[in-house]
């Protein structure tokens, strides 16, 4: 229907109603101007898709927001599926608490022989699971000996670990909420772990974790915890 023909019915209209009995109502006037629309209002856009985080914790939301991991220098060349197992000089055996999912693990994850047990990997996958979605994602097991030595320079104590896989749903929905969050995080490929030890400085935990010079170390002492990954070397 042409402008000019919709003007017309929308004029005779209350005529047409008020003769048929109807009770009466009023029309606001339009004009041409009024009914002509440009391109970008045709189609509305699609409204933005809203993260989902509600299963979680603010004060969890907030550790994940806090940690501004940048993005790995080595992410974007050409990176192993799994980086190498190295043993770091632990005992092969880890004692792991998930803050989170309120999970303890203590188990031997390399045999006398050095030899990983597979079962064992697996107990480590799953406590590292997304907290979002409960996907899963291997653990490398240099991360795992990453996390062995760690424990064994800070006395044996329990590791505390408030995140460890992030799906890329969980990662998208940090990021809707904070531009700082890395798109490219180690921890939706399994290589990161954010720990914290009972009676440990954050400061000092972090200091730990860099002379070992195996990959990323995040201070974040606000928040009490400290990155580490198994990607390229760097501090922040």
């Amino acid at each position: 229907m042409k402008i000019k023909d919709l003007l017309i019915t929308l004029t005779l209209l209350p005529a047409v109603c008020a003769g048929a009995g109807a009770r009466e109502f009023n029309l606001v006037s339009l004009t041409a101007d009024d009914l002509r629309f440009s391109s970008e209002q045709d189609v509305p856009a699609p409204a933005a898709p809203q993260s989902d985080l509600s299963s979680l914790g603010e004060i969890e939301i907030e550790q994940y927001l806090a940690d501004t991991e940048p993005d790995a220098g080595g992410y974007e060349k050409t990176l192993p599926d799994e980086p190498a197992a190295v043993n770091l000089g632990g005992d092969g055996a880890v004692t792991l608490y998930h803050s989170w999912n309120m999970e303890r693990l203590e188990v031997r994850y390399r045999d006398q022989e050095g030899n990983y047990i597979p079962e064992a990997m697996a107990e480590i996958k799953h406590l590292f699971r997304c907290r979002l979605t409960g996907l899963e994602m291997d653990v490398p097991v240099k991360l795992v000996e990453l996390l062995d030595i760690i424990q064994e320079k800070r006395g044996g104590k329990t590791i505390i670990v408030t995140c460890g896989y992030r799906s890329p749903k969980l990662n998208g929905a940090l990021s809707h909420h904070s531009s700082g969050v890395a798109k490219r995080s180690l921890h939706m490929k399994g290589w990161a772990a954010d720990i914290r030890i009972e009676g440990v400085k954050t400061s000092a935990l972090r200091d730990t974790a860099k002379s070992i010079k195996a990959g990323g170390v995040g201070y974040y002492p606000s928040q009490r915890f400290v990155h580490v990954d198994i990607g390229e070397v760097r501090y922040w």
